[in-house]
């Protein structure tokens, strides 16, 4: 997924800052975290956070695995080995 910001509320679905993209959340501590994608495949993240740049240039790259945020590093390299098999 694409973290592209954080807020210490839920926002509405038609706020101005989702832009007109469909965002999704997560509650992490005491903030909410919203993302844009969701892919197991890497390459097309990368492409998703490449075209949404210019909208959330703070934007980056978070993984989940079974529901639970893992280190992004361990996602690529699983992603990686996973692809070469």
């Amino acid at each position: 997924m694409i973290q592209i910001f954080i807020s210490d509320k839920i926002l509405d679905p038609k706020d101005a800052r989702f832009q007109g993209e469909t965002a999704n959340y997560y509650k992490e501590g005491k903030v909410y975290k919203y993302t844009l994608g969701a892919s197991t495949d890497y390459n097309e993240i990368v492409e998703l956070r490449k075209s949404v740049g210019s909208k959330f240039p703070g934007c980056f790259i978070v993984a989940f695995k079974n529901g639970a945020k893992i280190n992004t590093n361990d996602a690529v390299i699983e992603y990686k080995v996973n692809k070469a098999k």
